[in-house]
């Protein structure tokens, strides 16, 4: 009989070991797709996005630039880039002219007639190459909620940048305040709820969108590899939902103190097998790559 106890209890405790230890390694980071998964379709387009969407990819990262005619537009680049993108009549931009091809100076009609997806990325030969144009966010959006309803499949969330900096303004850019207002009011237009996370590296955004926005789910975007954690949060008159350092300054030390602050931590962007381990080992909460298929795939 007291065998029969004890190895019962052995039992129990064995089971309990195990389920801690499942529970442990079933932590795993959610995974963003890049600008859509820029590795394997045009970046920021409806084509990469649908894509990721149909993958499982569960968070699309997308950057936000405003037009002439103050239309809010889907570009990490501010202005038409020579490696990306073709002119209307299929020529290629010199590079020592892009910069003249800024969003901001033209009208969105005029935007949406250069091609985006055709032009050989060289630092991802093996990405799909086909006609996209700039895409307006909100024509992106739906585009996204109505496949993810037509085929049945889960609903997904947005992390979206809004490309400010102070070098900006005025040139590339409305004024930050102009600028966030913009993108807000097409945004919340979309009733995305918590399923909405805006990022931003400049501080000025932040607090005035937390000001002007205190429900909105914001991410703190950081690429300063010389100022502390500590110092780099006093920029902030606020906690961020969200800190999003560039990969390599993640370290345990860095991810216990954003937790501590009750911020999930979100490093971008990671694209090798052994650096993904290493931050999901760190304890990160998400992960935002160019690769969502092979990430997930590593991550099972």
């Amino acid at each position: 009989m007291k065998k029969s106890v004890f190895q019962c209890a052995l039992l129990v405790l064995l089971a309990t070991a195990v389920s801690a230890c499942k529970t442990t390694e079933e932590k795993t980071p959610l995974v963003h797709a890049h600008r859509g998964g820029m590795a394997l379709y045009p970046e920021n387009t409806i084509p990469a996005m649908i894509h990721a969407v149909s993958i499982g990819a569960p968070v699309l990262e997308l950057d936000l630039h405003v037009s002439k005619d103050h239309q809010v537009v889907v570009s990490h680049d501010a202005y038409f880039n020579a490696v990306k993108a073709y002119t209307p009549t299929g020529d290629t931009i010199p590079e020592e002219q892009m910069k003249s091809y800024k969003l901001y100076a033209m009208n969105y009609d005029s935007i949406s007639k250069y091609d985006v997806g055709t032009h050989p990325n060289p630092r991802f030969p093996q990405r799909k190459s086909l006609k996209c144009k700039v895409p307006l966010v909100s024509e992106l959006i739906d585009s996204v909620e109505n496949y993810t309803k037509t085929h049945s499949l889960p609903l997904v969330s947005y992390n979206i940048e809004i490309k400010s900096d102070p070098s900006k303004d005025g040139i590339f850019t409305p004024d930050y305040k102009t600028f966030a207002d913009l993108c807000i009011s097409v945004l919340l237009t979309k009733k995305l709820g918590n399923r909405l996370l805006v990022q931003c590296f400049d501080v000025r955004t932040l607090n005035y969108l937390h000001e002007r926005y205190p429900t909105l789910r914001l991410s703190y975007l950081v690429e300063d590899h010389v100022t502390p954690f500590d110092e780099q949060m006093k920029r902030l008159l606020f906690t961020p939902q969200v800190y999003s350092p560039e990969y390599d300054l993640v370290t345990k030390e860095l991810v216990q103190k954003a937790h501590a602050r009750h911020m999930e931590v979100a490093p971008w962007t990671v694209d090798n097998r052994s650096d993904v381990f290493r931050l999901k080992q760190l304890g990160v909460d998400a992960i935002i790559t160019n690769q969502p298929d092979s990430v997930m795939h590593w991550l099972h």
